[in-house]
């Protein structure tokens, strides 16, 4: 067959989702596709779906590989592509059935090297489709130093042309995280590509519920947040590179915006799960919070505020927020299910008076009360400047304690949304002047 695009996809103990998967591509309104599927050492039974499905299929590629990981997969996979474009797709998520078709016509179309599609979000959290992708995948002409780019790393909403690819020499490095945003803009600011927007096409990415445990980029541990600071400190020295190279003006600017994206990230998919990493981690997360910001100017550094509006200034120590926490949280008798719903908050500046049990996680925020007189001595055991009641039964959403952290916070005090009332099953509220 003559292929049309490759999709390339690097499997890792993937059988919980990979049947879903491999049936979505086989779907695909395009039938002129490779799908190069890449067993990266699995030890479960990815191997045995990978073989059911491509004995049935002629058009999937079975490779193996000793585990080395996601970025060696991809290259392998780069290498064996036979499309006249190339896309890549986990082995958890999923494309809109016109997907692939809808990104060759538009590069058949408009003779562009890239093309980038909407992405939604689904599973844990609800469906939300990405703002920042959406308000350029109607553009038929984006920039290469378009500063949105720099907030779209995920490597499966975009169709590259395969020979251009190929010889450019561009693959992803040995990192564990945030490897597809060194190999994007590594891409992008060396091979300068025509890159279009492709609207009515859709990579659904899957986020994991806590029960069904966290992916890769839900967790938080010291190599991870090594890795990711090596990717976007070698970003941000390639864009110096690139604008020194090609002669551009305004680089100050674009590289502030480099600035604010790794704060950004920083605390949003790390800082904000502090309470999943341990104290070596968070010291980690604190250094390099400290080297971002001593090369903001102060206009960024003021955008970079609204990002820990909720928080206020980061405070890196389990320790330190047990003793002067911004939130506290009171729930008698709580479900398992709660307890691992309150640690995967957003807003982690909290502690958590409950009553005494011996499966609680120990975690220094955790102040454990005799069940007889709880109601009273926990309030009055309560440090934060919010209190919050719960009955403790159901889980809670995900962005419960930043909306009560915002009402303190802000001059205003707004109405709480529905979720908070609802998934939190609020029994009382205390905000103190």
């Amino acid at each position: 067959m003559d292929y049309k695009v490759s999709v390339i996809v690097p499997c890792y103990n993937s059988e919980k989702f990979l049947k879903e998967t491999l049936d979505n591509l086989l779907g695909q309104t395009l039938k002129e596709i490779q799908i190069i599927t890449v067993n990266d050492g699995s030890t479960d039974s990815t191997a045995d779906i990978i073989a059911e499905y491509a004995s049935k299929d002629s058009r999937i590629l079975s490779v193996y590989q000793e585990n080395a990981g996601v970025s060696a997969a991809r290259n392998n996979g780069i290498e064996r592509a036979e499309g006249k474009y190339t896309v890549f797709l986990d082995s958890d998520d999923l494309f809109s059935d016109n997907a692939l078709e809808s990104m060759y016509n538009t590069l058949e179309e408009t003779g562009a090297d890239l093309g980038i599609c909407r992405i939604m979000r689904f599973g844990y959290g609800g469906n939300e489709f990405n703002p920042i992708v959406d308000s350029f995948v109607n553009e038929k002409n984006i920039g290469c130093y378009d500063k949105r780019l720099l907030w779209n790393f995920l490597p499966c909403n975009k169709c590259y042309r395969t020979e251009l690819l190929q010889k450019s020499g561009v693959r992803y490095p040995k990192l564990r995280y945030s490897e597809d945003g060194a190999f994007f803009m590594q891409f992008v600011y060396k091979t300068q590509p025509k890159i279009t927007g492709v609207s009515d096409a859709v990579m659904k990415y899957r986020r994991l519920t806590p029960d069904q445990g966290y992916s890769v980029s839900q967790r938080i541990e010291y190599e991870l947040v090594d890795h990711f600071s090596r990717s976007h400190e070698f970003i941000y020295q390639s864009a110096k590179e690139s604008f020194e190279d090609n002669k551009c003006e305004n680089t100050e600017d674009y590289l502030q915006e480099v600035l604010n994206k790794y704060f950004t990230a920083l605390i949003n998919e790390f800082y904000r799960s502090l309470w999943r990493g341990d104290a070596e981690t968070i010291d980690l997360i604190g250094r390099k919070a400290a080297e971002i910001r001593a090369k903001m100017t102060d206009l960024t550094k003021k955008k970079c505020s609204n990002v820990i509006k909720d928080i206020g200034e980061p405070v890196f120590s389990k320790t330190e927020i047990a003793e002067k926490p911004f939130v506290t949280v009171i729930a008698k008798n709580p479900t398992d299910k709660f307890i691992s719903s309150l640690y995967a908050q957003t807003m982690p500046v909290f502690e958590f008076i409950t009553t005494q049990n011996d499966s609680l996680p120990n975690h220094e925020n955790i102040v454990s009360l005799p069940e007889k007189g709880f109601s009273s001595s926990s309030k009055k055991s309560a440090k934060g400047k919010i209190t919050v009641t719960l009955n403790g039964s159901h889980p809670l959403d995900a962005r419960f304690l930043k909306v009560i952290s915002l009402l303190k916070r802000s001059s205003k005090f707004g109405i709480l949304p529905d979720f908070v009332i609802k998934n939190g099953a609020l029994m009382f509220l205390k905000i103190k002047k």
